[in-house]
């Protein structure tokens, strides 16, 4: 039996039964409504955890479903950030030395 028949089968059973009621509290605990969807997704492990750069808010979600809110998050469906295309500037020197002048290593 598999993950999504077992959550069938535990739907099934009526919103009285304790694990539908403890799945529906966990949605309304990350935000969610606690719809049939939604509670499959958590039961299933794709409700994921992204943090807003920006404004540092906190969004419990499914990548694959919210597209919208993942773009403006920048991110991709794989969890992948979204990286401008364009000149990149090299990285600065440290130290500003010279490469050419290498100091002997010195022993105790």
């Amino acid at each position: 039996m598999s993950r999504w028949d077992a959550f069938d089968k535990i739907w099934a059973k009526g919103k009285q039964n304790k694990m539908v009621q403890r799945l529906m509290a966990k949605c309304v605990q990350r935000g969610l409504e606690p719809t049939e969807d939604n509670c499959r997704d958590y039961w299933m492990g794709y409700i994921r955890y992204y943090k807003d750069a920006h404004t540092g808010m906190e969004y419990h979600l499914n990548p694959r479903k919210n597209k919208s809110t993942m773009k403006m998050l920048k991110r991709n469906r794989h969890d992948n950030r979204i990286r401008k295309e364009g000149k990149k500037r090299p990285p600065h020197k440290v130290g500003r030395r010279n490469k050419q002048k290498k100091r002997p290593i010195q022993r105790r």
